[in-house]
């Protein structure tokens, strides 16, 4: 039904469980924004699907478990926010990666995740552009 759609944007909209499987199958979505709602459960490996993907919010959630390397496969990305969850481990090598890409369609400019003070970071992140302060 929504195979066609390019933006999804629910952010501030109080959802909770886990995000849909569905959503990895939206082949042509450009941007995702979850942000700000009060969704659970691990990142699946599936999001390595969405390669049209240059926008992903997922921050101010519970979301939790480990980073997906499925991410690194997003070679479209431009923003990643993961901060304000749950999530733990080391940020993968295949996201930092695209951190540092200057052959098209171009690099991830904005990663952003919960990887401030260092020495009590939920996420180990040397390539993040912001790290965000833990409460």
């Amino acid at each position: 039904l929504f195979n066609k759609l390019l933006i999804f944007n629910m952010d501030f909209n109080q959802l909770s469980g886990t995000i849909p499987d569905e959503l990895y199958n939206m082949n042509l979505l450009q941007q995702l924004d979850l942000n700000d709602n009060n969704l659970n459960g691990e990142i699946s490996r599936s999001i390595g699907n969405l390669k049209t993907l240059t926008f992903l919010q997922l921050d101010h959630n519970e979301l939790n478990g480990a980073i997906p390397t499925e991410l690194g496969e997003l070679k479209a990305l431009r923003t990643l926010n993961l901060n304000d969850n749950g999530l733990t481990g080391v940020m993968p090598a295949e996201v930092c990666a695209n951190r540092n890409n200057t052959s098209s369609p171009g690099f991830l400019g904005t990663l952003v995740a919960d990887c401030n003070p260092p020495d009590e970071a939920e996420v180990d992140c040397s390539c993040c552009s912001l790290c965000n302060v833990l409460n």
